[in-house]
Order: structure tokens, then sequence, then C-alpha cells
């Protein structure tokens, strides 16, 4: 059963980050309304409107703590490295709260030791993340520059100029704004793979 949990776990958090709204399950939103519809309660309402909420769109982080809970042993008992999973989109900094040592930027494990010799910002997470690395970040499907900075761990600007980079030369589009967005504020702009 515990084994069953992992792979559940992991295959929903590298389905979010691929597709995030692929998880939307709208029977169940459905059911919230139902259930909505007839709750007399302010208090089961109010919990009930962010249970829907919650379900029409589906976050990323919502799947990233079980993923981290279970990546680590399910990848020790399957052969599966690191790597296999930054190759799927997972980021070095969720791969290292998930207990892989030496992963990413900033990845060195505790102890100094890794061969790199560089010392100073070496163990900040957002420091010299390349342009390279930005790109060999940006995932299948589509994204936003938010999730490009949160996959590869580089800076608002660095992300910024890889995608101006790639629109220039065709390597991804522009697919306009997220339809899924809400709350606050305006809609990210979402970008895909060319």
């Amino acid at each position: 059963m515990a084994s069953s949990s992992a792979e559940s776990a992991i295959r929903n958090y590298l389905t979010a980050l691929r597709d995030p709204s692929s998880l939307r399950d709208d029977d169940n939103i459905n059911e919230l309304r139902s259930q909505l519809e007839s709750a007399d309660d302010e208090l089961e309402r109010l919990r009930l409107r962010q249970q829907i909420l919650d379900s029409e769109s589906p976050s990323v982080e919502r799947y990233e703590d079980d993923f981290v809970t279970h990546a680590k042993s399910w990848a020790d008992e399957h052969g599966v490295s690191p790597k296999a999973f930054e190759a799927e989109g997972v980021s070095g900094g969720v791969l290292r709260k998930a207990g892989f040592a030496g992963v990413g930027r900033g990845g060195r494990p505790r102890g100094g030791t890794s061969g790199r010799g560089r010392g100073g910002a070496q163990g900040r997470t957002r420091s010299r993340v390349t342009v390279d690395e930005v790109r060999a970040a940006i995932p299948k499907g589509t994204f936003t520059i938010k999730r490009l900075q949160e996959l590869s761990g580089a800076s608002p600007a660095v992300v910024r100029k890889v995608v101006q980079s790639e629109l220039a030369s065709g390597g991804i589009t522009e697919q306009g704004a997220d339809p899924d967005h809400r709350g606050p504020g305006r809609a990210p702009t979402l970008y895909k793979r060319a």
C-alpha cells in the first residue's frame, strides 16, 4: 500500500509539472458544488467554497509535499537517479528537499566536499544559474515565467532573458493569458515549446 501511495504521489507531481489542469477532477467539483447548494452552515459553505477553488485550479505545490515525502525511498527502491527526475522537469531544489544529495545548483552535500572547489555563493539556490540551464529546464507543455523560474532556480531576469531569446528564435511560442488564472492581478502569459 505504501508503494502504491508513493507511486501515486510521484505520478501526480510529474503530471502536475507537465500540465496541472490534467489533474482537475470535474466529477469531484460537481459533487462539491452540489454539497454547497444544500449546505446551510456558513462555515461549511466557506470550507466547500475553498475546496471548489482548490479543485478548479490544481497547483503544483499541492502535490510537491507528497512527492518530497516519497520520492527518495521510491527512487532508491527502483534504482531511479536524481538525473532522471531532473530530465522530467523536477527542480534541484525539490530534489534536495526530498533528500537527494548533490543535485542541481547549490546541491553540494552538507560537509562541503563536492570537488567543485568554488566557494563563495555556491551554496545559494539562485546563484549563477546559466542560460543553458534555464533552457534545459523548459518543460513539456505550457508554462509561465514563474514556473520556469521555479524549475530552473534562476532569477526572474535570467528567465525573462531566456524566454525573450527563445521567442525570437522560435524555440517557444506565446500562448496568451492563462485561462485558468484565479485570484487577484493580471493572468500570467503562457508559453510552450515550439
